[in-house]
């Protein structure tokens, strides 16, 4: 099948709706290992160290000349890219012992605040604060599209699972729908009242997630065939005020999002069912991932805490503390770890079943701002304000 044909076809069979159904009961799965509550820690601090004694990274990229916003891991190979406040991306080989950029990526007339490879890795997407979406051809380096048509920044940019189709939410309360081979514009989702914060595909390919910022403070699932608005959660039993970061279950049914005010909700996209809301942070929730192998979410906020949820019961696991702000999270493919970006400059990885900080990386000089993680899940990449993305590996 073509490019062409697989961007007409991406959504697959219409979906039927599920019933209101208890899905977060269902999140360990048959096979998974349980959290084991007797290992359980309700407020965890990571180990009193030194965080500037050394560099303990095993590459340093030193090529941006403004802070690095945005880093991303290419799915099957170690290539990653880097994008920041100098309006550029660059292509970079881990393991390359030269240090110097695989391709420099030019094009952007304002910050890159959002880097994502599709699944094949063959493109890289990058949203810039100009409002252009770049799609570029990772072999080459190439800018294969500049994709317009947002009146404001980009905030976030995602793939389909299985296409060459991109989507990604704007300050101008619109998320926009992109055939990423011919530069065609399939859907404009209209219906927010304020910025687009956040936003992704579910898993399964069928449906758009996006949540709205400031004012609106609305979830919203979008039908990508129709442009139609599917579902829409809002009001005081959902978030008051404006949505920073969601992340979607494996199973496509379950969403979990972060607000403003530090406040957390598990919903059933398919009904519009919010299971419950999680209360613990007291300040923005900045970043926001449901796991696929265990039943835990994990959340991290501007209050420096980490908070590891069980999400069969909407209990606080454990609390991870922070000395500043955590501003980007992710997870371990495959293994109970969740690694973390904090404004100290100090990239952490914690066990999701204890809330212990096993490790903690060196090398910044200022805050980090984002992190990504290796298809092994034993690699991170990190940028930062100090101009410089750096990798680390688990020891």
């Amino acid at each position: 099948m073509s490019s062409d044909e697989e961007a007409e076809q991406f959504v697959g069979d219409e979906q039927t709706l599920h019933g209101d159904s208890q899905v977060v009961a269902d999140l360990a799965g048959g096979d998974e290992a349980p959290i084991d509550d007797e290992d359980s820690d309700d407020d965890t601090s990571m180990p009193e160290e030194d965080h500037n004694a050394q560099d303990e990274s095993v590459h340093a990229f030193e090529g941006h000349t403004g802070a690095v916003f945005a880093v991303a891991w290419h799915p099957n190979s170690d290539l990653v890219a880097t994008g920041g406040a100098d309006d550029r991306v660059f292509l970079w080989q881990v393991g390359d012992d030269t240090g110097a950029s695989t391709a420099e990526l030019s094009g952007h007339t304002d910050t890159v605040a959002s880097l994502r490879f599709n699944m094949s890795g063959s493109l890289l997407a990058s949203g810039g604060l100009d409002g252009h979406v770049g799609i570029w051809d990772t072999a080459s380096g190439r800018c294969k599209h500049s994709l317009e048509g947002p009146g404001g920044a980009i905030d976030w940019v995602d793939w389909h699972p299985r296409g060459d189709i991109v989507v990604a939410g704007s300050d101008d309360f619109t998320a926009w729908l992109w055939n990423a081979q011919t530069a065609a514009c399939m859907q404009v989702f209209t219906g927010h009242s304020g910025p687009v914060r956040c936003g992704r595909f579910t898993p399964d390919g069928k449906l758009v997630v996006t949540g709205g910022g400031e004012y609106d403070a609305s979830l919203r699932v979008w039908d990508p065939k129709s442009g139609t608005c599917l579902k829409t959660m809002q009001g005081q039993q959902f978030h008051p005020v404006g949505l920073t970061a969601l992340d979607v279950h494996a199973d496509s049914t379950t969403a979990i999002t972060g607000a403003e005010d530090g406040s957390a909700c598990l919903t059933n996209i398919q009904s519009g069912r919010i299971l419950g809301r999680l209360t613990g942070h007291t300040d923005s929730i900045e970043a926001a991932h449901m796991s696929a192998v265990m039943p835990y979410s994990a959340t991290g906020s501007v209050d420096g805490n980490l908070i590891i949820w069980d999400t069969a019961t909407l209990s606080v696991r454990s609390t991870c503390q922070h000395p500043e702000a955590v501003v980007k999270l992710v997870l371990h493919p495959s293994q109970p770890l969740v690694y973390t970006a904090c404004l100290d400059g100090v990239a952490r990885c914690w066990d999701a079943r204890t809330g212990t900080c096993t490790q903690q990386w060196t090398g910044h000089q200022e805050g980090i701002q984002d992190i990504a993680v290796s298809r092994d899940g034993n690699s991170v990449i990190t940028g930062s304000d100090d101009n410089t993305a750096r990798v680390f590996t688990l020891r």
